[in-house]
């Protein structure tokens, strides 16, 4: 090990760190698979290490139906990780590659069609194509429908993919949970008191009155849900709505279930839950209650 980067140790026995890991991953079939096509179809890969779904150095191949979200799990050291896991440490002072989605590499002959791919990051490749040297990937023999909700595509030709705004088409729920403990309403974030509604409906309904809120002036940024201590409301749930036309308190905007600032910011609650869309979570840095 010693005089060898971490580089070069990279597939070999001395390999100590992780640093990418695939989901699904067809791989080295050029030479030995010479009639015929090989098919990857209908997967759904999230959580991976770095790409959801590789077509590699296999040529007439048909990649369709699949969905890919929620990849890129190992860190880059440009992104830092919000909430550190204890096995960040196998990759610290690494990075993988900026890629989190789907990718052909030295692949010849394949057809593209409907899959749906959220790269992890904005510049983290969604659809990607790699040829050995420095020539242009052979182009995709057909394809189309194939959606890219978030992160970079670079195919050939470039109009097999089109951008899609609607995360939900690629599996991501547009709202994510975040463990709150005891106190789940946050007191100092602009809101409104919702409806109250039967626990097996509550969730549904509460999204929906979010949903319905982003159309008027007010808008929602995120949405809570806790039992309703009211007489007469026994066994059923409030829903609070955050609305987005205005900011929370300075002290209570960052992490607020974790009072960086020392300011009281959550209200105690039962059974309580609280929803946030993706991009408020990254935008007010909302994390997991840690006690």
């Amino acid at each position: 090990i010693e005089g060898c980067p971490w580089q070069c140790r990279y597939g070999k026995k001395t390999q100590d760190y992780i640093i990418d890991g695939m989901g699904v991953y067809v791989t080295r079939n050029k030479d030995t698979y010479t009639h015929g096509q090989m098919e990857l179809s209908y997967n759904t890969a999230y959580q991976n290490g770095i790409n959801g779904l590789v077509f590699h150095r296999t040529d007439r191949g048909v990649v369709k139906k699949n969905n890919i979200y929620d990849n890129g799990v190992v860190p880059r050291l440009d992104k830092p990780e919000a909430e550190p896991q204890d096995w960040h440490a196998g990759c610290s002072g690494k990075s993988r590659q900026h890629y989190s989605g789907l990718v052909l590499n030295n692949a010849e002959g394949v057809k593209l069609w409907s899959n749906n791919v959220a790269a992890r990051y904005d510049d983290d490749y969604a659809f990607k194509q790699e040829v050995d040297g420095s020539g242009l990937p052979a182009p995709v023999e057909s394809g189309g429908n194939n959606k890219a909700c978030r992160g970079l595509v670079e195919m050939n030709p470039a109009t097999v993919v089109t951008t899609a705004t609607d995360l939900t088409i690629c599996g991501l729920s547009k709202y994510v949970e975040v463990a709150c403990g005891d106190h789940c309403h946050l007191i100092e974030w602009p809101y409104t008191m919702g409806s109250t509604y039967d626990q097996d409906e509550a969730y549904t309904s509460c999204e929906q009155d979010c949903e319905m809120a982003l159309l008027g002036t007010n808008g929602c940024r995120a949405f809570s849900l806790q039992d309703d201590y009211r007489p007469g409301y026994e066994g059923k749930r409030r829903c609070f709505l955050y609305v987005a036309s205005m900011e929370p308190d300075p002290d209570c905007a960052s992490d607020p279930f974790n009072n960086p600032n020392g300011a009281t910011c959550s209200y105690h609650t039962s059974n309580g839950q609280f929803f946030i869309t993706r991009e408020n979570k990254a935008t007010y840095n909302v994390l997991d209650f840690v006690g």
